[in-house]
């Protein structure tokens, strides 16, 4: 695997061959990156002409390296990119997406961390979206609960899909392949053309 290294931020770049027909996507993790049994990384290697970013410290919810990582790939793309993000990685994404909104198609955030809950404050967030979203979320996540995700939906403008009580929509909450998701994310990319 060939990576590129730019500053403290790696990029793997991955060869654009399979399914010509889907969006450009950028799968953006949250903490701990995403696990091998996560469905970010099952999703990827079902569709390896998907980017997604790395970095050197995935353990800190350090929004500059997170929005680093995106900023650089989104200057260096040559078209919009539809960033498929989860838990703090849905905060980088929304924050980047500010600097390159002609670069970003549309978000599609998974389970979005509350701001406050990982040290940021309310009012870094607090501004509409210049490009199109979708919120996914659960009803018992203990990363943001329901109210605060109905809240931020409202600042960023976003439609929010509540699928039910599934945890933090993750690995640990039982959740692999995630074909559902999957659908979820095959109709945003459809309305978001």
């Amino acid at each position: 695997m060939r990576q590129v290294k730019v500053s403290n931020v790696f990029v793997v770049p991955w060869a654009c061959e399979n399914n010509r027909n889907m969006d450009q996507i950028l799968l953006v993790p949250g903490l701990f990156d995403s696990g091998p049994q996560h469905w970010q990384t099952l999703w990827h290697q079902q569709h390896p002409e998907w980017q997604r970013i790395q970095h050197d410290d995935w353990t800190e919810p350090d929004l500059d390296r997170w929005v680093g990582a995106v900023n650089q790939l989104l200057a260096s793309s040559t078209q919009p990119l539809t960033l498929v993000a989860h838990s703090f990685g849905c905060l980088a994404s929304l924050y980047a997406s500010q600097t390159y909104p002609e670069k970003v198609k549309s978000l599609f955030l998974v389970a979005p961390a509350d701001p406050e809950l990982v040290g940021l404050p309310a009012s870094l967030m607090q501004f509409q979206s210049k490009v199109p979203g979708r919120i996914i979320a659960s009803s018992n996540d203990h990363w943001m609960a329901l109210d605060r995700v109905m809240y931020w939906a409202a600042q960023w403008r976003f439609p929010v899909s509540v699928l039910g009580p599934l945890g933090h929509i993750n690995s640990d909450s039982g959740f692999g392949d995630w074909p559902e998701g999957y659908d979820l994310l095959k109709s945003h990319l459809t309305k978001n053309r």
